[in-house]
């Protein structure tokens, strides 16, 4: 998982609704910016300066090509990145992540069969890959339906925990420390301390006492 850092990168990117249109449309196919430019309603040099920005993350990736018209050179975009983004935000609850996925060659993922080709030579084929992709989005509700429900005994737990550390424990230092012992259970004292920008030695007496066995 990468950091939060890489997260807070992505979000500035991805908010704007025109790049995420043009991203939209990259995954679809890789296009030129004129074609950008007449799907979006767009001048080019509005779209150039949006992939310029989606380069500079790496998002995508521009490959000259020759002009089928014996013009000059020009640039094609493919995505080169791929990533699932997660936030869960509720009572008690907030957890923000970004995942970053494997991703092939790029120079694999944007071969492109050229040619004209009748439809019905791959009606079959599309039919095949239709019912795959459907398979694989029941699944995925079935996925997202059996996290709603894990997300929704966390909150609970995380309610209750809320509720008993705000009532027992004075010291609101004290309770950060256990709120992030309590929801990142992945991290070291160390690790909790440098999160939260406090002493090692504060956070390690917190932590011994949680784990003091009655």
């Amino acid at each position: 998982m990468s950091s939060l850092s890489d997260l807070d990168k992505l979000l500035s990117v991805v908010e704007n609704p025109t790049r995420r249109r043009i991203l939209e449309a990259l995954v679809r196919e890789p296009h030129y910016p004129l074609q950008l430019s007449r799907e979006l309603g767009m001048s080019q040099q509005a779209i150039m300066k949006h992939l310029h920005l989606l380069e500079e993350y790496n998002l995508v990736r521009s490959f000259p090509e020759e002009s089928d018209q014996g013009g000059p050179m020009r640039k094609r975009y493919f995505p080169t990145t791929k990533f699932t983004i997660i936030v869960d935000f509720g009572p008690g609850l907030f957890n923000a992540e970004f995942v970053q996925l494997a991703l092939k060659g790029v120079e694999e993922a944007v071969r492109v069969e050229e040619g004209e080709h009748d439809l019905s030579e791959y009606v079959d084929k599309i039919n095949s890959l239709r019912e795959t992709i459907t398979g694989v989005d029941n699944e995925l509700e079935d996925i997202q339906a059996r996290r709603s429900r894990l997300i929704e005994i966390k909150e609970r737990a995380l309610d209750e925990a809320g509720r008993l550390v705000e009532g027992q424990i004075e010291d609101y230092l004290t309770r950060r420390i256990i709120y992030e012992y309590i929801q990142r259970p992945e991290l070291s004292p160390e690790q909790i301390a440098a999160d939260l920008g406090l002493r090692d030695d504060v956070v390690q007496q917190t932590v011994r006492k949680l784990r003091q066995v009655n």
